[in-house]
């Protein structure tokens, strides 16, 4: 895989940050981190975000009281926006490092710090090596503490869209476009029939436009069945706690898992 085959998901995160992002978006993802974690707060926690993209769980995280948090990306937009958000809903938050990192490397990995929770939410399927990236964050969850992913479920239509992405990736910009707006309309269509809700109201705090180049754009691109994912989690010293299937056949399944050992 070459470089231009990776898609820039940190453009995409910074023009959500500035168009969209505000504290009403900002207090939904409070709310579903909450939900999904089941912690009211993380007062006294310890808060790993692998692939902070707009910084919006990294805000999140630090306005439930985590007493430090350590956010990555291997993209420097995304590692500047996530600043940008940083000082804008939690200004001279103390308690908080931001910076460029690869879940792959295994230099990075070992300097980043053991945490209470660690989240990575829609982001190794996308390495390139999804298997090794689940298994490299798994070893920062502290024994007792809480590791938190989404991995897009493995489906019929799986194989079209790594086409898909692939395809997005090496068209240019005005065909780019033309399959945004395309894939737009699909994906709306798609998502109504299947949940029978407004795709428009997003859960996380996140927006339908920009989830949409996401999903056409997201290369590397992995996927698994939930059935795939607990079976190689747990051997790693983990129990299940929480697994939410994803509302459509291609989405992103939800995982929780508690460190045993």
């Amino acid at each position: 895989m070459t470089a231009e085959t990776r898609f820039r998901f940190g453009q995409n995160w910074r023009n959500y940050a500035l168009s969209v992002m505000n504290h009403n978006r900002l207090r939904v993802s409070v709310g579903a981190l909450q939900d999904l974690t089941g912690m009211q707060a993380l007062t006294g926690k310890t808060f790993l975000d692998i692939g902070c993209g707009s910084g919006l769980q990294t805000a999140s995280a630090l306005l439930l009281g985590a007493e430090r948090v350590r956010s990555i990306d291997i993209d420097t937009d995304s590692v500047d926006v996530t600043q940008q958000t940083v000082q804008r809903f939690v200004p001279g938050a103390p308690n908080v490092q931001i910076s460029t990192a690869s879940i792959l490397d295994p230099a990075d990995v070992e300097s980043l710090p053991m945490s209470d929770v660690v989240y990575s939410w829609g982001v190794l399927h996308h390495t390139g090596q999804m298997w090794q990236a689940i298994e490299n964050a798994a070893t920062r969850v502290n024994p007792g503490g809480t590791f938190v992913i989404a991995i897009y479920n493995k489906h019929s239509t799986s194989l079209a869209w790594v086409a898909i992405k692939w395809l997005y990736n090496n068209v240019p910009g005005p065909l780019q476009r033309l399959m945004y707006y395309l894939f737009y309309g699909i994906i709306y269509i798609a998502k109504f029939a299947a949940t029978g809700e407004n795709p428009l109201q997003k859960e996380r705090g996140m927006d339908f436009a920009y989830d949409v180049v996401d999903w056409i754009g997201g290369y590397p691109y992995e996927y698994a069945s939930t059935e795939e994912i607990t079976a190689f989690v747990e051997p790693l010293g983990f129990e299940t706690v929480k697994v939410i299937p994803a509302q459509v056949g291609t989405g992103c399944n939800e995982f929780v898992f508690r460190r045993t050992r």
